[in-house]
């Protein structure tokens, strides 16, 4: 009775970090969007004498953003890299190893990178040149990385997840193109 609660919870939250996953797709998409309709501008104002200084740093901004923001993204969708074909060969439990080993070894690099966050965030003073706000002034160098470490953030819950799930006994998530394959 236990486990199955505990089993309802964990997919509940796996459920929840779905649902987020897609809302940073549809955030880094927005990001695309905007870049790209701020170079169709540029492209099509220019030879009307128009210029606008302020699309190309902000154009620059939104693809730091989008890029991390899509990187939970790839993680959580199983998107990235893996190169699981000699574990499956190997069985059952080479997968259960390599399902344990990745996600601790991503947790680690996690939780490195979120211990790192403040002094990395100091670091960052200044404003970005011409990033300029619709209240004045210039977007702070920090703003940049605050995706970085939202993504990890949660790419770290996702992994402590994907153990909980492995010690549970639910199936290893499996990336699309590898649906079927057994």
């Amino acid at each position: 009775m236990e486990d199955e609660r505990l089993v309802t919870f964990v997919r509940r939250v796996d459920t929840l970090m779905t649902r987020l996953a897609d809302l940073f797709l549809v955030a880094a998409n927005l990001c695309l969007f905007a870049m790209l309709a701020a170079t169709a501008a540029t492209i099509i104002l220019r030879p009307l004498g128009l210029s606008f200084y302020w699309l190309w740093p902000w154009s620059m901004q939104v693809f730091v953003w989008m890029s991390f923001l899509g990187f939970f993204t790839v993680y959580q969708r199983r998107k990235d890299i893996a190169v699981d074909f000699v574990m499956r060969k190997l069985g059952p439990r080479a997968m259960k190893a390599s399902r344990w080993f990745v996600a601790g070894l991503v947790a680690a690099v996690m939780i490195v990178l979120l211990v790192e966050a403040p002094k990395i965030l100091k670091s960052q003073v200044g404003v970005i040149d011409g990033v300029v706000t619709p209240w004045g002034g210039e977007l702070e160098r920090w703003t940049l990385s605050v995706p970085l470490f939202v993504s990890c953030a949660l790419i770290l819950l996702n992994a402590l997840l994907d153990m909980a799930k492995s010690w549970l006994g639910l199936p290893e998530p499996v990336a699309e193109h590898h649906v079927g394959d057994e």
